[in-house]
């Protein structure tokens, strides 16, 4: 009986030190667990030798998304042109530039452009010419002004209407105006005069 009760305290000794050496082992291996060594290049000083990284990509890298501005967002942070103002609806013509005659203007206009252009407010082939002299171009209501005319912006001026009035078409190439011009200067000074003396 002695000897069995002998055999279980060695037995027991034995497996409580199992289980202390077990429970030491497995600490230890928690503790100071090493990962797999890497092979590293050296040179000949004994320093490693580290692949060089680009900064620029690693920081685009490790970057977060969000960071990155929107496309949509730069295009609508970059002002936009300002139009141009469009033209007053008219600018006033000192007399003083006038120098026809408004008399031989009307006998001129009624031979050669009174075909197309009427002057009791109403359009015809071509818009009326009531106002013309100082109204903004391409702008009588209920015309159907050509995208050349249009494109002609401004007022028409006397300086302005006598240069159009030599070659409509060189002036204004497009323009759906078939008129061949005016070569004579005196005769578009008096058309202009005759055209200025209209009610607006």
């Amino acid at each position: 009986m002695l000897v069995k009760t002998h055999i279980t305290k060695i037995g027991v000794t034995l497996f409580a030190v199992a289980l202390f050496y077990g429970f030491i082992y497995m600490l230890s291996n928690s503790l100071f667990a090493t990962r797999p060594a890497t092979a590293v290049a050296v040179d000949a000083s004994g320093k490693a030798l580290l692949p060089s990284v680009d900064e620029a990509a690693m920081q685009s890298a490790t970057a977060p998304a969000a960071a990155a501005p929107a496309p949509a967002a730069e295009a609508a942070a970059e002002p936009a042109e300002p139009a141009a103002p469009p033209p007053p609806a008219y600018v006033e013509v000192d007399a003083a530039l006038i120098t026809g005659d408004a008399k031989a203007g009307e006998t001129y206009f009624g031979k050669t452009c009174k075909a197309c252009h009427k002057i009791d407010g109403k359009n015809a082939i071509g818009p009326h010419l009531n106002g013309v002299i100082g109204r903004a171009t391409a702008t009588v209501e209920g015309f159907k002004y050509s995208k050349a005319m249009k494109a002609h912006v401004g007022n028409w001026t006397p300086e302005r209407l006598d240069i159009y009035l030599v070659s409509p078409k060189a002036e204004v190439p497009g323009t759906k105006m078939s008129f061949a011009g005016i070569p004579d200067a005196a005769d578009r000074a008096n058309v202009i005069a005759y055209l200025y003396s209209l009610p607006r």
